[in-house]
């Protein structure tokens, strides 16, 4: 449950921060290092990384933030040593042999041979456009010199815009772009990685990405947003798109519906997307009665029947699994297909940490992102109140063998392979007890595997849907 909530943490918080993230390169433990040794180091006000030399490529991959768009910063400091000095940052990655890379050679940056300065910068593509065969085939078109020149031994900032196919790379703050290319890759979205290139080692510090996922802002949107009583509470959701009916159900604690905003962005080109804000998180009540995986799922059935007559395809993460296992098995008209993402069984007697959520741990967790979804909540004073019956749900309710084998429609259940709160032979346990059920596990994931991997996330989902 701790690490579950430190995973959450960084995963979530760049959210609240305006779709900027800072991610922190003195915890080695959310990188992945690949083909060097990194060490970490204070250089004056930078908390910095230094690469080893190696042959090769060597990668640091950020491992939980999926980027498809927008901007990322960061100060590097290279060497004077001619090819011993290729740094730069890898995004899009898949892999560490599939990805774009912008790289500096900062030997180039005042070199006298005026034919090297021109090739300061550099735009790759791996596997397919390497930069001999940029070079050999399109000369001069995807590296340049740099502007303004900064001193080759020392720290200077750099600043890389993804829009679409478009790549511009900045230097020390200058408002025109040192290099301007349209990608040659055909990847959309991937991890972001610090990279150095062969026999190259570096420095790196203040990495910040801003991510360009739109302005709709998911989970308080007025002009999508409405509510509708469920009884003793009043529910908030929203609607996107238009065609058949998606619904999306959110997780607990930490989740709300901003968490699916890649999801709702792909789904509302072709579908009605809807999606609810369960009890006590974002803008919905708590109302009275304790919580339940059961009540739950009559709170969806009651927003879906609202807006829709038609069946529906459900996704649920973690709670919202949990819900959407229950929707499916006592409402078979309702659910044709489940996605059930980060939910594994929970037979009566399992063995895990139980929850104790208060406000003061959670606060200490997240200050900001939490005092941003206090805002948001219409009985903020029940929030400890809130907690406590969620405590009580995830301690003492039970739902396995007896729900799975009553649904009817396909499932596709997911998880990643290091989620300690939902391990692979907890969902594996869904998928044989699940009539027709398919099973997807993400190498390399923990609890959130859409914010790790989408790309893989989406691959699976696809053909289960469409």
């Amino acid at each position: 449950m701790k690490y579950l909530l430190s995973l959450i943490l960084f995963t979530v918080v760049f959210i609240a921060d305006a779709q900027t993230f800072r991610p922190d390169l003195h915890n080695l433990q959310a990188w992945e290092i690949a083909n060097r040794k990194v060490e970490t180091f204070q250089d004056v006000e930078k908390k910095a990384v230094q690469f080893s030399q190696k042959i090769g490529q060597g990668f640091m991959i950020l491992k939980d933030y999926e980027f498809s768009s927008g901007t990322i910063e960061f100060d590097v400091k290279g060497k004077n040593i001619p090819q011993q000095s290729f740094v730069g940052i890898a995004f899009h990655v898949q892999d560490t042999n599939r990805c774009e890379v912008v790289y500096f050679r900062p030997f180039n940056f005042m070199n006298p041979d005026t034919i090297r300065r021109p090739r300061s910068v550099q735009y790759v593509s791996h596997p397919d456009y390497p930069w001999d065969k940029l070079r050999a085939d399109h000369t001069g078109k995807y590296e340049n010199k740099v502007n303004p020149v900064p001193n080759p031994e020392d720290w200077f900032h750099a600043k890389i815009t993804v829009n679409g196919k478009s790549i511009k790379v900045y230097v020390n703050y200058a408002s025109k772009p040192s290099l301007e290319v349209e990608s040659l890759g055909n990847l959309s979205a991937g991890k972001i990685a610090l990279w150095t290139g062969m026999m190259s080692g570096g420095s790196f510090a203040n990495l910040e990405i801003t991510s360009a996922k739109g302005s709709i802002p998911y989970g308080n949107n007025p002009k999508s947003g409405k509510y509708i009583s469920v009884g003793d509470a009043k529910l908030y959701y929203e609607i996107y798109g238009q065609g058949e009916p998606i619904v999306l159900l959110h997780g607990g604690v930490y989740g709300y519906i901003d968490e699916f905003a890649p999801f709702i962005e792909r789904f509302s080109k072709d579908h009605q997307v809807i999606c609810i804000a369960t009890r006590g998180h974002g803008k919905s009540e708590i109302g009275t009665a304790p919580f339940t995986w059961q009540q739950r799922a009559d709170d969806a059935y009651k927003v879906i029947r609202s807006i829709t007559r038609d069946s529906v395809t459900v996704l649920g993460f973690s709670d919202g699994g949990y819900a959407g296992y229950k929707l499916a098995a006592t409402h078979p008209e309702l659910v044709k297909k489940l996605i059930a993402i980060g939910s594994g069984d929970r037979p009566r007697n399992r063995k895990v940490d139980k929850a104790n959520y208060t406000p003061d741990l959670l606060l200490g967790q997240a200050k900001e992102y939490f005092e941003s979804r206090l805002v948001l909540m219409p009985e903020p004073k029940r929030w400890a109140e809130c907690l406590t019956k969620l405590n009580k749900l995830y301690n003492e309710d039970v739902l396995s063998k007896e729900t799975f084998e009553k649904i009817k429609c396909p499932v596709l259940v997911m998880g990643g392979d290091r989620d300690d709160g939902h391990p692979v032979e907890a969902l594996t346990a869904v998928y044989r007890y699940t009539p027709g059920s398919k099973l997807t596990i993400v190498p390399g994931c923990h609890h959130v595997v859409f914010f790790c991997n989408f790309p893989a996330v989406w691959e699976s989902i696809v053909p289960f849907i469409y």
